[in-house]
């Protein structure tokens, strides 16, 4: 029997044999994982699991990042809306300020509008003929009794002085019949004469429903001719004072007046 000096090493316990042992299951260990994660259509091998769950988190955290930015916060959303009703209350409070000032100089137009005719019909000389001036009382235009209302210009025959004569005066709108588009105006719906100063009726006192503007024409004699009255002196000039108020529905006390002047003479 033949000895060996050194104990002789076993094949599986070799150095060398080891590490190609090792490199095998390496190998073998790689290529099970290929065919696990390898897609059969493509034949490509896919990267370990491991990684391709970091490749995702890494891709859904950059879309979560994406769409922060493009979000408004909470603070930038509340400081918009309150932005925005601020604008909105200030636009929506100029609304009836508008429409206040429509309406008051619509009032002013119609206003100088009714004292010009009453002026320029108490300034008509043709109108003189008749033993005073023509006021008109009524919304028809035709020259009748019923329409027009005849006011002295002569002085008082008993006094030193002619009184105050004053007329009321109630417009509304109304269809003017004599026209085929039927357009609506302001005319006259309701009178009261008074020959010895002012003595306002009730209705324009308190206020009426129903007509849109009041009228108060007062004419005083401003100079008598030669310091003295007389009836067939045609210098005396009329003072004509017009005073248009609105709302015609509101007391005296709360109606916006509108007041014109003019001179006539007394024929």
């Amino acid at each position: 029997m033949k000895s060996f000096s050194q104990p002789c090493l076993a094949l599986s316990e070799s150095p060398k044999l080891r590490a190609k042992q090792g490199h095998a299951n390496s190998a073998k260990a790689a290529t099970q994982n290929s065919k696990l994660h390898s897609h059969p259509a493509s034949g490509r091998v896919p990267q370990p699991r491991d990684s391709h769950i970091k490749t995702l988190r890494s891709s859904a955290r950059f879309t979560e990042s994406e769409q922060s930015r493009a979000a408004f916060s909470l603070t930038e959303v509340v400081i918009a809306m309150g932005v925005a009703a601020v604008a909105f209350t200030s636009i929506i409070a100029l609304f009836p300020l508008g429409l206040n000032m429509s309406k008051e100089s619509y009032e002013a137009t119609q206003a100088a509008l009714i004292a010009q005719t009453i002026i320029g019909d108490l300034s008509d000389v043709g109108s003189s003929q008749t033993g005073g001036k023509l006021i008109q009382i009524k919304g028809t235009n035709a020259i009748t009794t019923d329409n027009y209302i005849n006011i002295p210009m002569t002085v008082n025959q008993n006094n030193s002085s002619t009184a105050d004569r004053y007329i009321y005066l109630a417009y509304d709108q109304q269809i003017r019949t004599d026209s085929s588009n039927s357009p609506v105006m302001l005319r006259p719906s309701a009178s009261f004469v008074s020959l010895n100063g002012p003595a306002d009726p009730n209705w324009f006192t308190r206020g009426t429903n129903g007509p849109i503007l009041l009228v108060k024409v007062s004419i005083k004699h401003s100079f008598l001719y030669a310091g003295l009255p007389s009836t067939n002196a045609s210098a005396n000039p009329q003072r004509v004072d017009v005073t248009v108020e609105s709302p015609a529905s509101a007391p005296a006390t709360n109606r916006v007046q509108y007041v014109f002047t003019g001179i006539i003479h007394q024929t």
